[in-house]
């Protein structure tokens, strides 16, 4: 009994609202179309994106091993989960290549969504290219890093080197002191000697 009164004034509460909505809206609030969403393949794979964003690695790899598990032969949902995960930013390089192959035959099969799909797949494109020339870069700073720290082994090679002959000058240069110290003593001694005789 309490339950039936609870939903009675709950639906005369709702009643109400629409009333009022009613007689204070104008014609173009009565002409005004209603818009119901039905969800497209494009906007499931976005709104799954947006859900397993925030995925640690290891609840991501547990996801995506599920996911290719049940690809083959499966629902049309498991393959845009499947290709959903592939373009989360945890997934490596194969793993979103898969995605890709799995978005092109998805678009082949679906001829009902290829104008959504193929939007999809260019900003997929796009990110691919992205990916490559992000890798590119990376290689080639990589290479360059190599190239100057050989650069600098030789550097310090020749420096070393240059320090080793110049510690032999160095030492040549005090003996070749020493012996004018020497030669300079042996002159004080027979100035020395032929003063005193």
């Amino acid at each position: 009994m309490r339950t039936i009164f609870l939903l009675f004034c709950c639906l005369v509460v709702l009643g109400g609202c629409v009333a009022v909505q009613r007689q204070t809206g104008g014609l173009d609030d009565l002409l005004e179309p209603t818009v119901v969403f039905h969800a497209t393949d494009g906007s499931y794979i976005l709104s799954c994106l947006n859900g397993t964003g925030t995925l640690r690695s290891k609840e991501f790899n547990r996801y995506f091993q599920e996911a290719e598990t049940r690809i083959e032969g499966g629902s049309d949902d498991d393959k845009l989960r499947f290709i959903c995960l592939s373009l989360n930013n945890k997934a490596n390089y194969k793993q979103f290549k898969q995605g890709v192959t799995l978005l092109q035959q998805y678009i082949k099969e679906h001829p009902d969504s290829r104008n959504e799909m193929n939007g999809l797949m260019t900003l997929v494109d796009r990110l691919d290219k992205a990916k490559i020339s992000r890798w590119s870069s990376r290689k080639k700073m990589l290479d360059e890093k190599e190239e100057l720290e050989a650069e600098v082994a030789s550097l310090q090679a020749r420096v070393e080197k240059l320090l080793r002959e110049h510690e032999q000058d160095v030492v040549k240069i005090q003996e070749l002191r020493n012996q004018i110290e020497q030669l300079k003593n042996i002159e004080n001694i027979i100035k020395n000697r032929e003063h005193g005789s």
